[in-house]
């Protein structure tokens, strides 16, 4: 044997070991385990819907969530979570009239030419600090008007913060009537600047409901404000909406939600002496989102409400929420209960040939997986699956903690790594070509 040809093996035996910890999968570094049960079908992929004591274990980013079959090998996988979709169409009508009414309130006529269904108007009027009330009225005819909205509001806290959308009851009057009233400390009469009217047709996703538990309630009589705070159980929920129960029949509430995981956090206080010392302090509450909420009769006694606070796709939300709702002058509404709805993620596998799985989630170091699925599967919600069960998330009794804490060399410098593979690889195919030319010149020649 030349020493070509044992230096060849060496590389190969270091690549081989090199490609063999890159590939490896070491289920004591994650803390939880579950089952997954497949049911039986001809479908080549499964699809399990992700329970809130996934997201409570996991990190926010679901990057150590992995799948393995009974022999320990990774099973491929993609995450995908369903969204709302929202069809809007616009109408631009004609200003027919602008006109102020005896109580210094604006009102508009919009001409739409002929009947078409609408079910949302936005009402933009000028200033930044303001809650007007708005009547929305329809005819068919520019003589007769029927009220489609008797009292709702339009508001703005400051620059940024104005809203302006209001649900109608879906009506196909050629004619809208609004009237814009004025503040009771306002002189002059409101300024509608521009009034957009739209029809509005949603598919919403599936939602999961999510426990809540009341854990304060208080007036800030100084800010004129009620503060709800609530307990979702769990962290890092992906939840949609926000729905709160109210007891009052008639009102318009600016209402914003902040939250946070927990009320205080040790923070280690820096001494002469050196001795390791810790306060607690309390966590600040972020901001999640603001919007409005209200309730008012319409025409014929039936009554007009939104109480469903949306939030922003994406968003991962703290375990714990403060709401605040803003009564300036009015009494304050008295809020019964909050419940929470979420959008879960979806998890698409490859389930050939397997009736379970075991799925890993806690896990620091762990890296984001990469799977060549993701390629071969670019609308995973729409292919068809097997369904999959989730067993409730218990302790995985391989975990290391200690080895927990030092992320493995392989996950901190995977460019390295990478690096490395290339460069060994190179020099195999040079060893190789060496010891292939070599062979050539020791042959006799003929």
């Amino acid at each position: 044997m030349t020493k070509s040809t044992i230096s060849a093996i060496a590389v190969s035996a270091f690549m081989f070991g090199m490609v063999s910890i890159a590939c490896g999968f070491d289920s004591a570094k994650w803390k939880y385990r579950a089952t997954v049960t497949i049911e039986s079908g001809t479908d080549k992929c499964g699809r399990l819907i992700l329970t809130p004591d996934v997201y409570n274990a996991a990190r926010p980013d679901l990057g150590d969530i992995r799948l393995t079959d009974n022999s320990g090998k990774q099973v491929a996988y993609i995450i995908a979570r369903p969204q709302d979709r929202t069809e809007r169409q616009q109408y631009r009508p004609s200003v027919i009239n602008r006109s102020t009414n005896a109580e210094n309130a604006e009102m508009v006529t919009l001409d739409f030419g002929q009947k078409v269904v609408k079910n949302s108007i936005e009402v933009i009027t000028k200033g930044d600090n303001f809650r007007r009330m708005v009547k929305i009225e329809g005819s068919n005819d520019n003589t007769e008007f029927f009220t489609l909205v008797k009292r709702a509001y339009v508001f703005a806290v400051g620059q940024d913060k104005h809203f302006e959308q209001i649900g109608l009851p879906t009506n196909d009057y050629r004619y809208l009537r609004i009237t814009v009233l004025p503040m009771p400390d306002e002189n002059n009469s409101p300024v509608i600047e521009e009034v957009k009217t739209f029809k509005v047709v949603e598919k919403i996703a599936q939602r999961q409901q999510v426990e809540t538990v009341s854990v304060e309630h208080s007036e800030d009589e100084k800010n004129k404000s009620s503060i709800y705070v609530y307990d979702l159980t769990y962290q890092h929920l992906p939840i949609s909406e926000i729905e709160l129960e109210v007891t009052s029949d008639s009102f318009y509430r600016f209402v914003s939600i902040e939250g946070r995981d927990q009320a205080t956090r040790k923070v280690e206080i820096v001494s002469e002496d050196n001795r390791q010392r810790f306060e607690e302090v309390e966590v600040p509450w972020e901001r999640l989102v603001s919007d409005t909420i209200y309730r008012y009769p319409e025409q014929g006694g039936e009554k007009c409400e939104k109480l469903v606070i949306r939030v922003p796709a994406g968003r991962r939300v703290h375990r714990y929420l403060k709401i605040t709702i803003a009564n300036y002058d009015d009494e304050p509404v008295e809020v019964e209960k909050a419940s929470a709805k979420m959008i879960a993620d979806e998890v698409v596998f490859a389930a050939d040939g397997n009736s379970e799985l075991v799925l890993y989630v806690g896990s620091a170091s762990a890296g984001m997986p990469q799977y060549d699925i993701k390629y071969r599967l670019t609308n995973p919600l729409e292919v068809k699956t097997k369904s999959a069960r989730l067993s409730s998330i218990t302790d995985n009794p391989l975990f290391r903690e200690a080895d927990e804490k030092i992320a493995p060399w392989t996950e901190r410098h995977r460019i390295l790594l990478l690096i490395s593979l290339i460069i060994v690889a190179l020099v195999l195919g040079g060893f190789i070509l060496k010891s292939f030319k070599s062979i050539r010149s020791e042959q006799p020649q003929g």
